[in-house]
């Protein structure tokens, strides 16, 4: 990897940038692999992992970003060619077609389970991407990879997937560090949810080698995050955007100070593994924990889809880097996550996760964390319905819940005017 050159900030902001004249709407970084010679490179896909912090409110729906730093990592690795320079032109444009066509008729319809959320993908979104080609590429590649589970034999398919997402994502880096606007703010969070999707799904298909963390799977939901952030002030009155962001309940949080919560055993012995890391982290850490394991138990009790998958965004950016330092209380948290995603994986870009990361991250935990992992394990690995003995709770009642009040619109109001207060634009 070459030497990274030095990038000095000041208050008006980056010197690079500022000859660039670049005002930034999401924070310039160039501590990752991206300069303005290879951000727009189709070959050098990046991904974006966002700086959040935690709110003490028991009403936090996300953890805010901070606008002060962003670290990319890799995504995907270089494909060996992009669709687009292999192809023909009469080939290439069937294929586009016919990606489309599956996108519009089966594929946006698993992206959730409301009426308003599938006619955003189904007709909304692919309008937005007329006039955003990272977009249209990133429908391109999800479509191609949801075609890739149905007809495996197929190794065009394979191409076209990994080809138009590495094209998504070079657009959508380049875009996201010359800032987010009120033209492209519905295309790029378009684009990152569909990032989202992708890195979720492409999961399905990690079957060489030994087992992996999922750090793109955080990754990419912390992603949306950013974006949703970075350009709630155009995408709260956005008629097209709107369904899918207020389909997200707002979160109530209990933190649980005298470990009651089905999840509590998770914190146990807290203070002293604490201990363990250097002392300026140990705030940081704890909040980490408490938060996650709050989060497990507001999803626990009424296991729902955009409820339990609203976790990856949900958690902070230390969360995210004690999974990617294998700390053995985070990933038996994230365990049990995933085991959560077991009673929501009956769309193709969940199925069978749940088994595979509870027995994944089994195999990388120290064996004295093993008793912690009984409740994962035995969720992923159930065969047949759940039953409330199994689950830990009662689920007879599930279906039968009024639907609850959504008031995430006017949570995300409060968290972008402390964001806003705390980072004011750069003039």
């Amino acid at each position: 990897m070459p030497p990274r050159r030095s990038h000095k900030k000041s208050k008006a902001g980056c010197q690079r940038c500022k000859n660039r004249k670049i005002k930034h709407g999401v924070p310039c970084d160039f501590e990752g692999p991206i300069s303005p010679n290879t951000a727009a490179t189709p070959t050098t896909p990046v991904f974006f992992r966002q700086d959040t912090v935690e709110s003490s409110s028991h009403m936090s729906s996300f953890s805010t970003p901070r606008t002060t730093a962003s670290a990319i990592v890799p995504f995907y690795h270089q494909p060996p060619s992009l669709i687009r320079a292999n192809q023909t032109l009469p080939s290439s444009r069937a294929l586009e077609l016919k990606l489309m066509h599956h996108f519009t008729a089966r594929t946006c319809l698993t992206f959730s389970d409301g009426l308003e959320q599938n006619m955003a993908w189904q007709v909304d979104i692919p309008t937005i991407a007329y006039d955003a080609q990272y977009l249209m590429d990133a429908i391109l590649a999800v479509s191609a990879l949801h075609m890739r589970v149905m007809y495996p034999e197929d190794r065009s398919l394979i191409r076209a997937s990994h080809g138009y997402m590495a094209s998504a994502l070079a657009q959508y880096s380049s875009l996201l560090t010359q800032g987010v606007s009120e033209l492209n703010s519905e295309a790029l969070f378009s684009t990152s949810a569909l990032i989202a999707f992708q890195a979720s799904a492409s999961r399905l298909f990690d079957e060489d080698g030994p087992y992996s963390l999922p750090l793109a799977w955080f990754h990419s939901f912390q992603g949306v995050k950013t974006v949703v952030m970075a350009s709630w002030r155009w995408l709260r009155t956005s008629n097209k955007i709107f369904p899918i962001i207020n389909s997200q309940p707002a979160l109530f949080l209990d933190l649980d100070p005298e470990r009651k919560h089905f999840f509590a055993p998770l914190l146990d012995d807290l203070e002293e593994h604490l201990q363990t890391f250097p002392e300026s982290l140990r705030m940081e850490t704890k909040q980490a924990y408490l938060h996650a394991v709050a989060f497990l138990n507001w999803a626990h009790r009424r296991p729902v889809r955009n409820r339990i998958l609203g976790f990856a965004a949900a958690v902070s950016r230390r969360y995210v880097d004690l999974v990617a330092q294998h700390d053995p209380r985070v990933l038996v948290i994230t365990a049990c996550f995933f085991a959560l995603t077991k009673m929501v994986d009956d769309v193709w870009w969940l199925n069978g996760i749940a088994k595979r990361e509870v027995n994944g991250i089994c195999s990388l935990l120290p064996s004295d964390w093993w008793p912690k992992l009984d409740w994962p394990l035995r969720i992923a690995n159930h065969e047949g319905p759940m039953d409330d003995e199994t689950w830990g709770s009662s689920l007879s009642e599930l279906h039968s819940l009024k639907k609850e009040e959504n008031n995430v619109h006017e949570h995300i109001d409060l968290l972008a005017q402390i964001i806003n207060e705390s980072n004011p634009p750069l003039d």
